[in-house]
């Protein structure tokens, strides 16, 4: 059996039947299991029992950076850590994923969800994607198009027969530091330079969100819901204090936080589980949680939000059973 404690940020006791610690491509070619699963570093999982099959680590780490036509092309190696990487980049004057400091994970996860925070998405800065196929055993490149980036989704979260394993991702970045400030907490400040930016994301997220090597959690667990402009309406004449922001044409963004906080499960706790007390969007391992009891915290925060506010919310973390991925609502 191979031990997942170490690759879920859960800190859930947790176990595979096999694993492996891919470190180059040469790696990947001698998988030939049918059951598989490929993880980072785990942020944004939940494992809701053992796993029967192969878990992948994804610790291909490589760096390669050229500047084209007055942008730098930068291919990184899925498994290099994620805000290591920003880190690396504004010691070089490469800019634009700044805002995406301090989130935890991977280069080759981030694609995958199309992570995104204080205004910005990865996707907006992806060339390309390069992966590896399990099935075909060969490399196959995705454009940004390809890629189909969306909310916290893309190719690689919804196509899940396709058992593809992300050996690299190329960015496209300025040698300009331009940066995004609309979100709330960023935009009435004054940044001289990327490091100023970079000290105050990590700031803000270091007092709404746990370390997840002290307290063990998967970051935000839940999405912010989208809904009709009509529907956002309705509710804001209802609660004069809820943020409502604009999506597309039709529809809004709720803040999953705040409707989890007005539904009463902000900082709760029920046996192991619980909601982290400054982000009522992080449920936290109190000491020796169970998958068991994160999933039941999941859905009476589920139920109580729809009760409250007529919302569903969806979970933003990739589930994971005997079997392999699983969907939330046959849990």
């Amino acid at each position: 059996m191979f031990d997942l404690s170490p690759y879920n940020t859960f800190g859930l006791k947790v176990k595979s039947k096999d694993g492996l610690i891919v470190n180059d491509v040469a790696d990947l070619r001698r998988v030939h299991s049918e059951n598989i699963i490929v993880l980072g570093q785990g942020s944004d999982v939940l494992f809701t029992d053992d796993f029967d099959g192969t878990v992948l680590i994804n610790n291909i780490k490589s760096l390669n950076i050229d500047f084209v036509d007055g942008k730098y092309i930068v291919k990184v190696g899925g498994g290099v850590n994620f805000d290591q990487l920003i880190v690396s980049l504004i010691e070089k004057r490469i800019f634009g994923l700044e805002n995406l400091s301090y989130i935890p994970g991977t280069v080759g996860a981030s694609p995958v969800q199309n992570i995104g925070a204080y205004g910005i998405e990865i996707g907006d800065y992806i060339k390309e994607v390069t992966a590896y196929d399990l099935q075909r055993h060969i490399i196959q490149t995705f454009s940004k198009e390809e890629c189909e980036f969306g909310y916290r989704t893309s190719y690689f979260k919804t196509h899940k027969s396709r058992r593809l394993f992300i050996t690299s991702v190329t960015f496209e970045l300025s040698s300009e530091f331009k940066p995004k400030l609309v979100y709330q907490g960023l935009k009435d400040e004054n940044f001289v330079n990327a490091q100023e930016l970079r000290d105050k994301v990590v700031e803000l997220r270091r007092t709404k969100l746990p370390d997840p090597r002290l307290v063990g959690n998967a970051g935000s667990f839940f999405k912010n819901p989208i809904v009709s402009k009509e529907f956002a309406e309705k509710l804001k004449k209802e609660y004069e204090t809820l943020p409502v922001y604009p999506y597309d044409e039709n529809n809004c963004k709720l803040p999953a936080g705040y409707l989890i906080e007005h539904a009463g499960c902000k900082g709760i706790t029920h046996g192991n589980v619980g909601t982290w007390e400054h982000q009522a969007l992080v449920i936290v391992n109190r000491g020796n949680a169970k998958p068991h009891e994160v999933v039941a915290l999941a859905k009476y925060i589920i139920a109580e939000v729809y009760r409250k506010f007529g919302v569903n919310l969806e979970p933003e973390v990739r589930t994971y059973g005997r079997t392999g991925e699983v969907s939330w609502d046959t849990l």
